[in-house]
Protein backbone atom coordinates (compact mmCIF):
# COMPACT_ATOMS: atom_id res chain seq x y z
CA UNK A 1 0.00 0.00 0.00
CA UNK A 2 1.24 3.36 -0.84
CA UNK A 3 1.33 6.16 1.94
CA UNK A 4 0.43 9.94 1.64
CA UNK A 5 4.31 10.01 2.57
CA UNK A 6 5.31 8.07 -0.83
CA UNK A 7 3.18 10.33 -2.84
CA UNK A 8 4.34 13.19 -1.32
CA UNK A 9 8.05 12.59 -2.17
CA UNK A 10 6.83 10.88 -5.33
CA UNK A 11 5.02 14.39 -6.64
CA UNK A 12 8.03 16.44 -4.98
CA UNK A 13 11.05 14.62 -7.24
CA UNK A 14 8.71 14.59 -10.38
CA UNK A 15 8.36 18.91 -9.93
CA UNK A 16 12.14 18.83 -8.83
CA UNK A 17 13.02 16.77 -11.79
CA UNK A 18 10.98 18.59 -14.58
CA UNK A 19 12.18 22.32 -12.73
CA UNK A 20 15.54 21.56 -12.84
CA UNK A 21 15.72 19.97 -16.43
CA UNK A 22 13.37 22.40 -18.45
CA UNK A 23 15.11 24.05 -21.44
CA UNK A 24 16.14 27.63 -21.47
CA UNK A 25 13.59 29.85 -23.11
CA UNK A 26 14.07 31.63 -26.13
CA UNK A 27 15.73 35.16 -25.77
CA UNK A 28 13.87 37.62 -27.55
CA UNK A 29 16.79 38.64 -29.60
CA UNK A 30 16.61 35.52 -31.27
CA UNK A 31 12.88 35.72 -32.41
CA UNK A 32 12.77 39.34 -33.41
CA UNK A 33 13.85 40.54 -36.92
CA UNK A 34 17.28 42.30 -37.87
CA UNK A 35 15.05 45.64 -38.87
CA UNK A 36 13.73 45.44 -35.32
CA UNK A 37 16.97 45.09 -33.35
CA UNK A 38 17.13 41.23 -33.49
CA UNK A 39 19.09 38.38 -35.17
CA UNK A 40 16.41 37.13 -37.98
CA UNK A 41 16.65 38.16 -41.75
CA UNK A 42 13.29 36.75 -42.05
CA UNK A 43 10.76 35.04 -39.50
CA UNK A 44 11.45 31.64 -41.11
CA UNK A 45 14.90 31.85 -39.48
CA UNK A 46 14.16 31.31 -36.49
CA UNK A 47 15.05 27.62 -36.75
CA UNK A 48 18.80 28.47 -36.79
CA UNK A 49 18.71 29.35 -32.77
CA UNK A 50 15.38 27.81 -31.13
CA UNK A 51 13.25 24.88 -31.28
CA UNK A 52 9.84 24.55 -30.45
CA UNK A 53 8.39 21.42 -28.33
CA UNK A 54 4.83 22.24 -27.91
CA UNK A 55 2.96 22.82 -31.31
CA UNK A 56 4.90 26.12 -31.64
CA UNK A 57 3.55 27.57 -28.43
CA UNK A 58 6.41 27.95 -26.83
CA UNK A 59 10.34 28.39 -28.05
CA UNK A 60 13.39 27.04 -26.31
CA UNK A 61 17.10 28.07 -27.21
CA UNK A 62 19.18 25.45 -29.06
CA UNK A 63 21.25 23.61 -26.76
CA UNK A 64 24.08 24.22 -29.46
CA UNK A 65 23.51 28.45 -29.84
CA UNK A 66 26.18 30.35 -28.13
CA UNK A 67 24.39 33.63 -26.58
CA UNK A 68 26.14 36.92 -26.37
CA UNK A 69 26.21 36.91 -22.72
CA UNK A 70 28.18 33.60 -22.81
CA UNK A 71 30.75 35.41 -24.54
CA UNK A 72 30.62 38.35 -22.47
CA UNK A 73 31.53 36.31 -19.32
CA UNK A 74 33.81 33.88 -21.51
CA UNK A 75 37.94 33.69 -19.50
CA UNK A 76 40.19 34.74 -22.12
CA UNK A 77 42.66 32.38 -23.23
CA UNK A 78 45.96 32.57 -21.74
Amino acid sequence: MITTINLAILGISLFAWFAITAPDPCPKEYMTLRKDGGKLDSLGHIHKYCVTIDNFKTWHLKPDTVTFDEILTKEPNQ
